[in-house]
């Protein structure tokens, strides 16, 4: 279920205009990989059989013309596997966060998908039940990204121990607003890994105390963390970035579910991975 929409000429006009900045290891390639992405997020209505009866988009007027109705359209094409509470199946209503990626089809337009999806209410959960901050001291900004006025956010993967500490911290995916060479790309992302993963070693956490999963030996957790110059991405604007490839870690290999990605979650806040993850969708992104 995929839309061809004309009014993203302007997108790509801007990509590739930046990208002619591209040098050392092949513009060529690094065009191929620009493209527009805005985060959407709203809530879903599950119905006991696993289709979706409504779906309520956060401040839809604020959203590009059209984007509204093609998110709804594809996200009530989606199916559930039916959600048990307390052993019964009922109809839920949940929060949803899409990534959407406009990317130029060869003839001045842009063809508009969804890359991935989280359906996770974690600040739902009851305190008790979940992982929640106690102290999280953001990173320093890296010297020579600051300098060069590159942003981009850091997806991390946490693995918390019994007492609330970090026992492991990997970064599962690094997102970049700007375009270089190859070579240059990969240095802002080693930077600002490094600057994060140094931050999140310091990091203390509650634990759950009741539930399911009071008792497990760890716990993973994901956790955005945005490098930008005090001007966060508004919502429902395009930004215009260079996703970079995304790690797999044997600690959070139970977190492999159908149309999830790092950057498909909310900003802010901390996000359970593994047995907290939200309903479990069986078809594609695309509804095919």
């Amino acid at each position: 279920m995929k839309q061809r929409m004309a009014w993203l000429v302007w997108v790509l006009v801007g990509l590739v205009a930046f990208a002619q900045g591209a040098h050392a290891e092949g513009p060529r390639a690094v065009r191929k990989q620009v493209e527009g992405s805005m985060l959407v997020t709203g809530m879903i209505t599950i119905r006991t059989d696993g289709s979706v009866a409504a779906v309520d988009l956060d401040t839809p007027d604020r959203l590009p013309e059209g984007i509204a109705p093609f998110v709804t359209q594809v996200a009530t094409s989606w199916r559930f596997e039916p959600v048990l509470v307390e052993g019964v199946v009922r109809q839920v209503r949940t929060r949803m966060s899409a990534r959407l990626v406009a990317k130029s089809t060869g003839d001045g337009k842009m063809q508009v998908t969804v890359r991935g999806a989280d359906f996770g209410d974690y600040q739902a959960m009851p305190a008790e039940e979940r992982i929640s901050s106690i102290g999280m001291k953001p990173p320093g900004y890296p010297m020579a990204a600051a300098q060069g006025g590159v942003q981009g956010t850091v997806y991390l993967l946490l693995k918390i121990g019994r007492d609330g500490t970090v026992d492991d911290v990997v970064a599962e995916q690094v997102n970049l607003r700007m375009v270089a060479s190859e070579g240059q790309m990969r240095q802002f992302r080693e930077r600002f890994a490094r600057a994060a993963i140094g931050a999140a070693q310091k990091w203390t956490f509650n634990t759950p105390t009741r539930g399911d999963a009071a008792e497990q030996p760890h716990w993973v957790v994901r956790v955005p963390v945005d490098f930008n110059f005090g001007e966060k991405p508004r919502y429902g604007k395009w930004e215009v970035y260079v996703p970079g490839p995304r790690e797999h870690v044997s600690w959070a290999q139970d977190d492999e579910r159908p149309g999830f990605s790092p950057d498909a979650l909310a900003e802010g806040g901390v996000h359970m991975a593994g047995g907290k993850q939200g309903p479990k969708l069986l078809t594609p992104l695309d509804g095919a």
